[in-house]
């Protein structure tokens, strides 16, 4: 949707999805991205013999849950020059290797207050292949018009 102003979005609006396969590459890449070089990340060997969380395998940095989750957000709201006011994350399950996450998200709520102050509320949640929730999160996105 390109040129967004607050009176083109609609509460029930639904943003474009953004579906990603991950792997142990890209938990890689992640860490030297982010400089998260955890094991429990980056080092099957080390995971199948220590077993956190009580698994045998790497799990996705939160972190790039959480930024599957806003690029929803930022990707709906480009080319405007909008502004996210307050982002809220919550995780709840890790992310395996060989996962095809699939984050979407909504307008939920539409706030009229006055020009420059209107925003909109955007819940975007992240899934699995097998439908199990990820991730969710909560967007307030302000509009300068």
């Amino acid at each position: 949707m390109a040129g967004l102003t607050f009176d083109t979005v609609s509460a029930g609006d639904e943003l474009p999805a953004i579906v990603r396969t991950v792997d142990q590459e890209t938990f890689w890449k992640f860490a030297v991205a982010s400089f998260d070089y955890n094991p429990v990340h980056c080092d099957p060997s080390w995971v199948a013999t220590a077993r956190p969380f009580t698994l045998t395998t790497t799990v996705g940095h939160g972190m790039l849950t959480a930024a599957l989750l806003s690029a929803v957000v930022t990707r709906w709201m480009l080319p405007t020059v909008l502004r996210i006011r307050r982002a809220s994350v919550t995780f709840t399950l890790p992310v395996l290797p060989g996962s095809t996450v699939t984050a979407r998200g909504h307008v939920s709520e539409k706030h009229v207050i006055a020009k420059g102050s209107n925003f909109v509320v955007i819940k975007v949640k992240a899934e699995n292949q097998d439908g199990l929730v990820l991730g969710v999160a909560e967007y307030e996105v302000a509009f300068p018009d």
